[in-house]
């Protein structure tokens, strides 16, 4: 038994480790032996869950762990026993949020979480260039595809949010293809959203969307991250402040859903503005909503996309709910419309209306 606790506090060292900034010096078989101890964790949760004894054993020994690992690790988080049942995926998640996390890991967990799909088992190179031809062979669609060495972002999120995206991706897919396991993918992105991780989640959130991109209307992966985000007000709320303007409207234009809920945080941030007559301008109270000037970029933008027309025609009626007023200052509704009318290029349609 000493044994078995033994190997149970080593995988919580490696978990701890993950995520931190020491990553940065694992090598392959270092992620090979990490994921070796999970899958070890897991067949020792399904072995002991309902012996009491063992369990009671298991959890005093993590304890003491987790308590040496806060000494040496200040951000360190507890891994239960709880935990142990989805070991795999704790570790996943820990070395998807760190940014510390060297391309060269991303390469090992990229291969460990893709299922088969035939395009074979070539060798792969440690250039970053060859890490996203990899990724483009692999699984992703037209956005990865279209990326290379020399291009850092797409629709204004970094090729490693992607490459993220993309791995996350593919393992949710494996949990879905089972029946009974949405639950499951609910608990791992509810894990990606802690207290402090709120960017780099979002981040990777918006990377798995993005590489879903080519897919039908109806996938299942795409459509239940929306969901999961529409149900969960913090996580979407957090993903707005987070993510660049030209993500949320990538975004916006693949889910009706997220574009409503867009527009309601918009609103939000709109409604918590006041006018200061001193200075002439509309100005957010100290940690609430958004500079007027970021709000209009980010309407600015959907009147650039597929949802123009909509985005529009909701302006126009909140401005009339407002009092219709032009004069500055009086609705910032007015003076949204009144400054995207300046220099904004919309489709043909989006135009007329603008004009009546």
């Amino acid at each position: 038994m000493e044994a078995v606790l033994k190997n149970l506090e080593s995988t919580a060292e490696f978990i701890a480790v993950s995520q931190t900034e020491y990553v940065k010096r694992w090598d392959e078989s270092t992620v090979e032996r990490a994921f070796q101890w999970s899958d070890y964790c897991e067949h020792i949760y399904k072995k002991f869950n309902t012996n009491p004894t063992i369990r009671t054993a298991i959890e005093n020994r993590l304890r003491q762990t987790n308590e040496h690992l806060r000494k040496t690790f200040t951000e360190h988080r507890d891994l239960t026993f709880l935990d142990l049942g989805r070991c795999r995926d704790v570790l996943l998640v820990s070395l998807l949020k760190n940014p510390a996390c060297p391309c060269s890991v991303l390469k090992v967990i990229l291969g460990s979480f893709k299922p088969n799909d035939g395009c074979g088992d070539s060798p792969v190179s440690t250039s970053f260039s060859d890490l996203l031809g990899f990724i483009s062979c692999k699984s992703a669609g037209e956005v990865l595809r279209a990326t290379n060495g020399s291009r850092r972002e797409t629709a204004g999120l970094c090729v490693e949010s992607l490459a993220k995206g993309s791995i996350l991706r593919e393992h949710i897919e494996k949990l879905l293809s089972h029946k009974g396991n949405e639950s499951l993918v609910g608990s791992l992105l509810d894990s990606l959203f802690q207290p402090g991780s709120e960017n780099s989640a979002s981040d990777i959130i918006a990377g798995v969307l993005l590489s879903c991109e080519d897919l039908p209307a109806h996938d299942v992966t795409r459509n239940l991250i929306f969901s999961w985000l529409q149900a969960n007000p913090n996580s979407i709320l957090n993903t707005c402040q987070a993510l660049p303007v030209l993500t949320l409207t990538e975004l916006a234009q693949q889910s009706e859903g997220f574009w409503l809920a867009y527009m309601g945080i918009l609103k939000t941030w709109a409604w918590a503005l006041s006018y200061d007559v001193t200075v002439g301008e509309w100005v957010a109270s100290e940690g609430s909503g958004v500079p007027f000037t970021t709000l209009t970029e980010h309407f600015r933008s959907l009147l650039s996309s597929g949802h123009s027309l909509e985005t529009l025609r909701e302006l126009r009626e909140l401005k009339e709910g407002d009092g219709g007023f032009e004069e500055k200052g009086l609705s910032v509704w007015g003076d949204v419309l009144s400054e995207l009318s300046t220099g904004q290029k919309l489709p043909d349609a989006a135009n007329i209306l603008w004009s009546e």
